[in-house]
């Protein structure tokens, strides 16, 4: 009988801090609004992609681009650019399908995405923008079974987890002759729990064990996030623009509940019935320590006729810690690399108003923070995007607001070494409102 409950109670800890591999299930249910991803057992999740729907049209190159009615909160050096007060909301639509060996799962999910409001202080002189983003999301739910071969013995592997951690900020930007400085600073806050549960199920009802095992993180703490960007003025129009993003590593104040039991059934009820609690920790504090991160991009491009771009981020993650400890699944460095752009044929054309719509492209590809039996978790995607405007002079450049479409479809993981492969399918819709509220007008 020992021997059966030291044996789950060792599988209970080599699966704690090892991958969901091979014969792993991951199930529809429940039919909710979260999507199932095998990978978000580690670390913090999947990290959200926080950039515009705009941006996420063009492959997601943020990091230089800056305009004159769009508010970047990926590069807040950006705001400085913005000449109306703006406010943007997005609604995030996806569709993940996941394959491990065999097995296929689908999950699907709508959320709401961000919001900011931004309002130039100064036209292209000095802004500010008051925002809100998701930060990352976790989400997975699995079973396994296996049979032991010499016993006939089989054990029922469960696996769950879920929650999220959000950003809500307050970004400032200035600068003069083209160059331009900010600032993202504000609150991480949310929730994570991580749960396992064996049971052990012997030839005979007298041998049959438990073990369950809970951990719920709640995190809180200061976050800051750096921009610079360069807009140079070229020849008919024509601008060449150049912006850098950098996050120092930080530290986010974390409090930690964590169970770990064992026991047994009932024997006509299947109940289970604790008889060992093998560790319980309770309001323990600590720190998260996330890494430092960096990016850059290049941008050339005519007014609002067209805008082309590159960027690069990378991240170094072989600095994050929980209660300061390093943590299995968590790779050395992750990076991306995106390309993309935007055309209007005519944004000034009151007759045809498809000539007026802005059309984008873009792709992207990269490295997870993630890094599982020896192998990295690689990703690509591709993206399309339009703009509707929605004009308030039919005459002019000046935009009342617009309606911003994207669509991003990619690969993540591999199903080689036991591991998942993800295809996801984005769709993101976002509303754009450019008004002068806030604003002093030149005249009435």
């Amino acid at each position: 009988m020992y021997r059966h409950k030291a044996l789950a109670l060792s599988i209970l800890t080599t699966l704690a801090v090892s991958s969901a591999q091979a014969q792993t299930s991951y199930t529809n249910e429940p039919k909710s609004d979260r999507i199932n991803s095998p990978y978000t057992r580690f670390g913090i999740g999947n990290l959200s992609d926080n950039r515009s729907p705009a941006l996420r049209g063009m492959g997601g190159i943020a990091n230089g681009y800056a305009k004159e009615y769009t508010v970047n909160a990926y590069n807040p050096a950006s705001y400085t650019y913005l000449v109306r007060t703006t406010f943007e909301f997005a609604f995030d639509a996806q569709s993940n399908n996941v394959r491990i060996g065999d097995d296929r799962t689908r999950s699907n999910t709508v959320t709401i995405g961000h919001f900011n409001l931004a309002i130039p202080l100064k036209a292209q002189r000095f802004a500010i923008n008051l925002g809100y983003m998701p930060f990352s999301k976790v989400y997975y739910n699995s079973q396994d079974s296996l049979t032991i071969a010499a016993t006939g013995d089989k054990i029922l592997q469960k696996y769950n987890g879920e929650g999220n951690l959000n950003f809500g900020y307050l970004g400032i930007s200035g600068g003069t002759k083209g160059f331009s400085i900010g600032v993202n600073g504000g609150y991480v806050f949310g929730n994570i729990r991580n749960s396992s549960y064996i049971n052990f199920l012997g030839t005979d009802s007298l041998s049959t064990r438990i073990s369950d095992y809970s951990q719920k993180d709640i995190y809180g703490g200061l976050f800051f996030k750096a921009g610079l960007m360069y807009k140079a003025s070229l020849k008919n129009g024509q601008y060449i623009s150049i912006g850098a993003t950098g996050t120092l590593a930080q530290r986010i104040n974390m409090t930690r509940d964590q169970y770990y039991v064992a026991g047994t059934q009932a024997p006509y009820t299947g109940a289970p019935v604790v008889t060992d609690t093998i560790s319980a920790i309770y309001q323990q504090k600590g720190k998260m320590e996330l890494p430092s991160e960096f990016g850059f991009g290049v941008h050339y491009g005519k007014g609002a006729n067209y805008d082309f771009g590159i960027d690069l981020v990378y991240a170094d993650w072989s600095n994050f810690k929980r209660f300061g400890t390093t943590e299995t699944g968590i790779g050395q460095n992750a990076y991306r690399v995106a390309f993309g752009g935007e055309v209007t044929p005519n944004s000034r054309n009151t007759k045809q108003y498809l000539s007026a719509m802005t059309y984008r492209l873009g792709g992207y590809m990269g490295k997870d923070y993630v890094y599982l039996n020896n192998t990295a978790i690689n990703y690509y995607g591709f993206t399309l995007g339009t703009q509707l405007p929605l004009r308030s002079n039919l005459n002019t450049d000046e935009q009342g607001g617009a309606l911003n479409l994207s669509l991003d479809m990619g690969n993540r993981g591999t199903v080689s070494n036991d591991l998942a492969r993800e295809f996801f399918i984005k769709f993101t819709v976002g509303l754009r409102i450019n008004a002068h509220w806030f604003q002093r007008r030149a005249y009435q």
